[in-house]
């Protein structure tokens, strides 16, 4: 076996359901009837891929052993079948054949195991190509593998095309009463992943309590990729922390450090990120709306982010609320529209996210963020609170700055919700941050994927979709199941329209928030 082929098992081996991309799971029971049939099942495969993940599995196996060949009651159960196979015997062989038909048959009987289910799967690409058959014993219950430029035995390595692929479920025998099978299909992208991190965070070197080993040490803990080092008005901290051996992502050391600070005005607070050197704020002034400072952070080539802007400000917080009203929305970058614990700060996230969904209606595209302003070990951890996930090609500070501009991300409390928005009569698959166009009177597609390591239990996912100048507007509402589900809505949508998705329990309890996907509408060829 090749050492290319190893370490690719290896990978396979440690690959947890929870990273596959697009994860559709199908399951089904069938029974004797179903037995000599095929069940065609497509499933969507956007651009973009490079590895398709399948795996099936069934239960039971066999057949009960009190229900074996050595039983009284088999060859009653199976009459039909032993009486064809004599009478082909008898056609073909005649009576020389049949005269050994009946100790063939004792012989048999004594020496075969318990009837077995038997079902397999075939795979088809978009183009309608075989691309393999699952038929081994070593794939059952686990993932295998089709990709680019390797394949699990029984399958062909090679282009993956977007578009529909089918698997077709081949019920050789089902000899139970009740067959139990689940399939799960996903897929890997050739470019980027979700990138999980913290975008405000403080340490020793302002008034948090942790030093930058402690912040990174902790991060880790709590499973980031990535935390951004944000002291109010310094960056003596930075130093420190580029000294940490950083930048290997969750489980595998301690996580990338964005570097930047929090310039705190007495009218305000700004996240930098991105930024190594120290901005003066000294002069900013109530009706300069922070502008001038946005625009070196820029010249600095990091992202400027207005943070917990309906905090409480002067004397109880001073500086903490947003009290610019002259600010030039256009150089902002982000906005934290999910600051600490969604439900205690009610009071400031929902004046948040109406301030964003207004931005938003004025056609500015500005990135909503989450932040938790961590100061204390515990705040990474307080239930309510959310992480900010970031697609992005790769785990470093160009790309993550690049995710976060483009409007990649999703806020999310701990259940991963995939966003994903398709136009009839146009190519190609769009995420949160993409400009989709659409054909004037067509519609478009959006797909909603949940899942979580929570049980099983109701929850509630919500479109909301915007328009140039009109308030954002509740589209459709679903229940789902909190440990996993697909949903699929169909809209036709007015010119420069936008959607994202919300996840909420039951009780209304936010769980997740992505940021948009845009819509244009045109005429092909214009």
């Amino acid at each position: 076996m090749s050492r290319q082929t190893l370490e690719r098992q290896a990978n396979l081996a440690m690959y947890l359901e929870p990273s596959v991309e697009g994860l559709r799971k199908y399951r089904g029971v069938l029974g004797p009837v179903d037995s000599r049939s095929v069940r065609r099942i497509a499933f969507p495969v956007p651009p973009g891929v490079a590895e398709i993940l399948i795996k099936l599995s069934y239960d039971p196996f066999v057949e009960d052993a009190d229900r074996g060949p050595d039983t009284p009651g088999f060859r009653k159960r199976w009459e039909r079948e032993i009486e064809r196979y004599r009478a082909t015997i008898g056609k073909w062989g005649g009576t020389e054949a049949l005269q050994h038909y009946q100790r063939f048959l004792e012989e048999a009987c004594d020496c075969m195991g318990p009837m077995r289910n038997l079902l397999n799967l075939a795979v088809l690409d978009s183009a309608g190509r075989f691309r393999g058959r699952w038929d081994s014993a070593c794939h059952f219950g686990q993932w295998v593998s089709i990709g680019k430029t390797c394949a699990d035995p029984g399958f062909s390595a090679g282009p993956i095309p977007s578009g529909e692929w089918t698997i077709m479920l081949e019920c050789h025998a089902v000899v139970t009463d009740a067959c139990d099978y689940q399939l799960a299909i996903g897929w890997r992208p050739s470019e980027g992943r979700w990138y999980r991190g913290e975008l405000h965070a403080h340490t020793t070197h302002s008034d948090g309590t942790l030093s930058p080993r402690e912040l990174l040490e902790v991060a880790a803990q709590a499973g980031l990729d990535f935390i951004a080092i944000t002291d109010h008005n310094t960056i003596s901290a930075l130093d420190a922390a580029s000294r940490e051996p950083t930048g290997a992502g969750a489980g595998a050391g301690l996580p990338m450090v964005i570097p930047g600070l929090e310039l705190t005005t007495f009218y305000g607070h700004a996240v930098a990120l991105g930024i190594r050197e120290y901005i003066s704020w000294h002069e900013a002034k109530l009706d300069d709306g922070m502008n001038r400072l946005a625009s070196i952070v820029h010249e600095m080539g990091g992202l400027f982010a207005i943070a917990h802007p309906f905090s409480p400000g002067y004397p109880v917080c001073a500086g903490c609320q947003w009290e610019y009203e002259n600010t030039d929305m256009s150089v902002v970058d982000l906005m934290e529209v999910w600051s600490g614990p969604w439900q205690r700060g009610i009071l400031w996230n929902v004046p948040a996210m109406g301030w964003w969904e207004a931005e938003l209606a004025q056609g500015r595209r500005v990135t909503g963020v989450a932040a938790r302003d961590v100061h204390r070990r515990q705040e990474l951890f307080k239930p309510g609170t959310a992480d900010t996930c970031v697609w992005a090609r790769s785990l470093t500070l160009e790309a993550i700055l690049e995710g976060l501009k483009s409007g990649r991300v999703l806020m999310t409390s701990g259940p991963r919700v995939l966003f994903s928005l398709t136009a009839a009569g146009a190519p190609g698959t769009y995420m949160p941050g993409d400009e989709a166009w659409a054909p004037c009177g067509g519609s478009v597609e959006l797909s909603v994927s949940v899942r979580t390591d929570c049980p099983s239990g109701p929850a509630l996912v919500r479109i909301i979709r915007g328009t140039p100048g009109n308030r954002a507007e509740a589209l459709f509402s679903a229940e789902a199941d909190i440990s996993g589900a697909h949903l699929v809505f169909t809209d036709a949508p007015s010119d420069h329209a936008w959607y994202r998705c919300e996840l909420t329990t039951a009780e209304g309890h936010l769980l997740a928030i992505s940021n948009p996907i845009y819509v244009e509408r045109g005429d092909l060829g214009s």
